[in-house]
């Protein structure tokens, strides 16, 4: 990749140069104003130019606002504005250190929560040479990541081995949340086989299961699991993983409603499980379904039960998101859910 490296020039020179190295350690391009050499352009074009070809612009910001151009911006802020605005990847690298006037604005500008970049923070060159590292490794991991498209297929294929041992839950409301670890793994079978009484006891844990309910042991070729009561948990070689819990509640003469009502905040409780159980932390494609939606109303259960209830028809019978997250992380994770939460809500009509 060709890694454009914005900052100020002046007394920054030891961290251009961590940045470099860092950039060459990953088998990269540095591309450096002290490298551009005569051109017959300006140093504005020069820069604009570079910044235009880059693959990933590197943005590492001290206390200096540096020089500052007839438009009132520095030269580093025109970089960053003119490689947001072209879509370009752009890592955020700002030095641990008090910063006022113009210069904090800029770093304001580019931390902005809903608008801006969650950057890393740096005391010395050794710390922003490994942070560039690792950030230029996630980077370059997202961008060989499989496609949407190409995580789907796989999906469905691996998914098909087990369906057959799904008939009866084919009928019942569910949540399915998927993971494939990016890069991708292989060879994780052997291992997950041996942890099904460990992966029990972790939905014990987290309340999506009860030991008086105990479990089944499933291994059918690649793919290797467990079932118990409502949940279901598959594992394929691969390092792909999905789990399976059914939502709605059954009927019973206390509430004969209650198995229309999906709970939202028990569909958020478990996906937020379900992001330690199936990821071991590690970033790559996730996918959130509700199935078989019909005649259900995505909102709290009553407190006390009713007479009669206004069933919703809709043709909608499975709302699917996806993202993905490299690198992943709880927060990151949980950032994801509120969106498609809200979504769905909205797309259901609660």
């Amino acid at each position: 990749m060709k890694v454009f490296i914005s900052s100020v020039v002046r007394d920054f020179e030891v961290y251009r140069a961590a940045a470099r190295k860092a950039v060459g350690l990953l088998q990269h391009q540095a591309i450096m104003c002290e490298d551009f050499g005569a051109r017959p352009d300006s140093s504005e074009v020069a820069c604009m130019t570079e910044v235009d070809q880059a693959d990933v612009v590197v943005l590492i910001l001290g206390a200096d606002f540096g020089f500052q151009t007839p438009s009132g911006e520095s030269v580093t802020q025109q970089e960053f504005r003119r490689a947001r605005a072209g879509g370009k990847r752009v890592l955020a690298f700002l030095q641990d250190i008090p910063v006022e006037g113009l210069q904090e604005a800029f770093r304001r500008e580019v931390s902005d929560y809903v608008d801006g970049l969650f950057r890393a923070t740096f005391s010395n060159e050794h710390e922003l040479s490994d942070a560039i590292v690792q950030a230029l490794n996630q980077l370059n991991v997202m961008r060989t990541a499989v496609s949407e498209t190409e995580f789907v297929e796989r999906l469905q294929q691996r998914q098909v081995l087990s369906h057959s041992q799904w008939n009866n839950w084919n009928r019942n409301t569910r949540i399915e949340i998927a993971f494939l670890p990016q890069p991708e793994l292989s060879g994780t079978l052997r291992q997950m086989h041996v942890e099904h009484e460990a992966f029990f006891l972790k939905l014990c844990q987290a309340g999506l299961s009860q030991l008086r309910d105990g479990y089944k042991d499933y291994d059918q070729g690649e793919l290797t699991g467990i079932d118990t009561g409502n949940v279901s948990w598959r594992h394929h070689d691969s390092g792909m993983a999905w789990l399976s819990v059914v939502l709605t509640s059954p009927t019973t003469s206390r509430d004969p409603f209650a198995s229309h009502y999906i709970s939202p905040s028990r569909v958020r409780s478990i996906a937020e499980a379900a992001f330690t159980l199936i990821t071991n932390g590690r970033g790559g494609w996730f996918q959130l379904a509700l199935r078989d939606l019909s005649s259900k109303l995505f909102q709290e259960p009553p407190l006390v039960s009713s007479n009669s209830l206004s069933i919703p028809h809709r043709q909608e019978e499975h709302i699917v998101e996806r993202q993905l997250l490299i690198p992943s992380s709880q927060a990151s994770y949980n950032r994801w859910l509120d969106d498609v939460l809200f979504r769905i809500g909205r797309r259901l009509g609660s």
